[in-house]
């Protein structure tokens, strides 16, 4: 056995863990962005989705 192989196994498993949650958020992110424009509502930058609503 290579002597340190276990520090190199942890690495590249966190580094995989890291990257599987950044695409999560960003593909979550995505999702409710097309979930708002389907709404009929706007998307900002800043991630906030508003809709106008006519007042009665």
């Amino acid at each position: 056995m290579v002597p340190g192989l276990g520090l190199v196994r942890r690495s590249i498993t966190l580094a995989l863990c890291g990257a599987a949650f950044w695409a999560g958020i960003n593909f979550s992110r995505m999702q409710a962005a097309d979930a708002c424009l389907d709404a009929g509502g706007s998307f900002d930058p800043r991630g906030f989705c508003s809709k106008e609503a006519a007042l009665p």
